[in-house]
């Protein structure tokens, strides 16, 4: 969740709000058939409610102060690679980072990934082809000859 939102505290705080959710749900009786799916969907809608409810009040400031809010800044981390990773991850379109955060960092499978996003399986398997290429294009070490044949 923090590589798609960008920020582990937030992703902490969804996870957490999910749980709980799921906790109070299944006090109630309701039966949850894939705990860690349902979980990330929730944590991912809440991401959702909380990012579009920071770029409203961030416009309204703006409006307001007649500021513009500029990009916000990061921090490039202590570990080079990862950092890298993150900003390549960064760079894709929504559902692509999303795919590739499920599929690869939370080891959701292609069916658990669309069932969490609520998307068709082919369109998880070319999100991640997708994501693929970019993010091979992305990090790659272009002095490379291996990986010019895979860029090309």
């Amino acid at each position: 969740m923090a590589l798609i939102c960008g920020s582990s505290p937030a992703a902490e705080d969804a996870v957490q709000e999910a749980l709980g959710r799921a906790w109070e749900l299944t006090e109630r009786g309701r039966h949850i058939d894939s705990l860690p799916t349902w979980v990330v969907t929730v944590a991912r809608n809440l991401l959702r409610d909380r990012f579009r409810r920071m770029m409203a009040e961030r416009r309204a400031r703006s409006r307001m102060l007649d500021i513009d809010p500029g990009p916000a800044s990061g921090d490039p981390g202590t570990v080079e690679r990862r950092a890298d990773i993150a900003r390549a991850l960064a760079a894709l379109p929504r559902r692509q980072r999303e795919v590739a955060v499920f599929h690869y960092y939370l080891d959701l499978g292609v069916a658990e990934t669309a069932r969490a996003l609520g998307v068709p399986e082919g369109t998880v398997k070319s999100g991640l082809h997708r994501a693929r290429q970019s993010l091979s294009r992305a990090l790659a070490d272009h002095e490379s000859p291996e990986v010019a044949d895979v860029t090309r």
